[in-house]
């Protein structure tokens, strides 16, 4: 067995890793039919290759810009345990174990906390398995003041009460498959004031309580959401509204169910689902990098081409979500969700967060869940259905391309309050059709499904590209 571990390129804490038992030869680049797919600009299409020969393993340089094991620029060398492999002079680093009980190294404290103050460029975004970056100013109300409810589930006259002993698993990383060890006492005296782990072992410095196998860190601001430690990774536990009922617990587990058997390189690993005493949990990984909203206020607002090409992934994920049985709906589409990953994944560039309140198609009439501006009509009438992601989705658009939110252009019209996409000045009139019909208030008027509005994207994309310069004959 060969474990490949991503390293963060600043603190060299593992990121992301990938374990293959069968396998001879293993290949990495930025290629999607590569067995690791890493997109950055100095990596190759077809970059490295790990060859078996025998009980050994062997490096093989493929990319233009070199591959360096342990340092040393090399085009073909053998492979040892614990080497560290880096593409190119200043791209990835990646390091090998070779041993079957290979435990990666702890996360570092400062890749950890999650970010309430200044830091460097690098530490700076959302740290994410949630919907904002804790401590900004994205916080979103909780659920609905009626209830503080923010899921809905299939409630049929079926169902019974929740599961005892209700236990799901997902895509749970390997090293988390091992017995479950606490963290041992930390010795070390480095630790600075905000920091919530060990700089020098990377086990929690305090520890609030436990929840099945998870260490619980602190609160992420959220009713019944915590940044939960295990066995050297840390992770998002999201739990039902404390003053959920039997029924909507039912629907809770239901969702956690669906939400932990999908996989699309948009959506967080859904590690599992579990039971602790009365409540269950929903268990999913940590997305570290810059929300949309963040994007736009460093950068300034896109343009058409750029915005088209951030959401048709996300296109792409409403089509399968949206194609289940029952059909799952997000409802919470928005910049703030949106979030650009320190480390690229494969074959997209965002991460749609903010699952611990994502939900199912119901039958019944609900409360209103979701933010004003994004939300429609249908949906703040509590009877949400998958239009309601197609007019979150062009709200976001509105925000992408102003840098303001959706709501300022709404007004009233001959007939309804709504937004009004041609209020907004140097609009591609393209574009505001696209927009206006995503965001009608009428569900029926808007485009039939996810994959239209992608098709529609892409032709917007294409016509507004500038063309190539054309150079002249001499």
């Amino acid at each position: 067995m060969i474990t490949l571990t991503l390293l963060h390129p600043v603190q060299a804490t593992p990121v992301q890793s990938w374990t293959f038992d069968s396998e001879a030869v293993i290949r990495i680049g930025r290629a999607v039919d590569n067995h690791v797919v890493l997109y950055s600009a100095v990596v190759s299409r077809h970059h490295v290759e790990l060859r078996r020969n025998g009980l050994q393993w062997e490096v093989i340089n493929l990319g233009t810009n070199g591959t360096y094991l342990d340092g040393k620029r090399v085009q073909q060398a053998p492979l040892l345990d614990g080497g560290i492999l880096r593409l190119a002079r200043s791209g990835p680093n990646i390091q090998v174990r070779l041993s079957a009980d290979y435990q990666p190294m702890p996360p570092n404290a400062r890749m950890a906390t999650i970010p309430e103050t200044a830091r460097t460029d690098v530490e700076k975004g959302t740290y994410s398995g949630e919907e904002e970056a804790v401590g900004t100013d994205d916080a979103e109300p909780l659920g609905t003041a009626a209830t503080g409810m923010s899921y809905q589930g299939i409630i049929t006259e079926e169902d019974d009460d929740e599961e005892e002993n209700f236990a799901v698993q997902g895509e749970l990383p390997a090293q988390l498959l091992a017995e479950w060890r606490a963290p041992p006492d930390c010795s070390h005296s480095r630790a600075e004031a905000d920091d919530i782990f060990c700089i020098e072992c990377g086990v929690p410095l305090k520890v609030w309580k436990t929840l099945g196998n998870y260490q619980i860190i602190k609160a992420l601001g959220q009713s019944n959401t915590y940044l939960g430690w295990r066995n050297g990774q840390t992770a998002v536990v999201k739990g039902h509204s404390l003053a959920a009922s039997k029924r909507e617990i039912r629907a809770f587990q239901r969702q956690v169910r669906q939400l932990c058997q999908m996989s699309h390189p948009v959506l967080p690993k859904f590690w599992e689902g579990f039971q602790y005493g009365t409540d269950s949990y929903l268990v999913s990984e940590m997305v570290y990098g810059h929300s949309l909203k963040q994007w736009i206020n460093d950068h300034g607002v896109m343009n058409v081409v750029e915005a088209s090409r951030w959401l048709i992934p996300i296109c792409d994920l409403l089509t399968l979500l949206h194609q289940q049985d029952p059909p799952i709906l997000h409802l919470h589409i928005r910049p703030s969700n949106l979030i650009h990953p320190y480390v690229s994944r494969e074959a997209t560039n965002v991460v749609l967060v903010g699952w611990g309140k994502a939900s199912v198609l119901t039958s019944e009439s609900g409360t209103f869940i979701g933010t004003v501006g994004y939300s429609a009509p249908e949906q703040q009438e509590g009877k949400p259905e998958p239009a309601s992601d197609l007019y979150g989705l062009g709200a976001t658009i509105v925000y992408l391309l102003t840098g303001n939110e959706p709501d300022t252009y709404f007004r009233w019209g001959a007939r309804e309050y709504r937004l009004y996409a041609e209020d907004i000045p140097h609009l591609d009139p393209l574009m505001v059709d696209l927009i206006n019909c995503l965001t009608h208030p009428d569900p029926r008027e808007r485009y039939p499904n996810a994959a239209a509005v992608k098709q529609r994207l892409e032709q917007i994309a294409t016509i507004a590209m500038p063309a190539p310069p054309v150079s002249s004959a001499l």
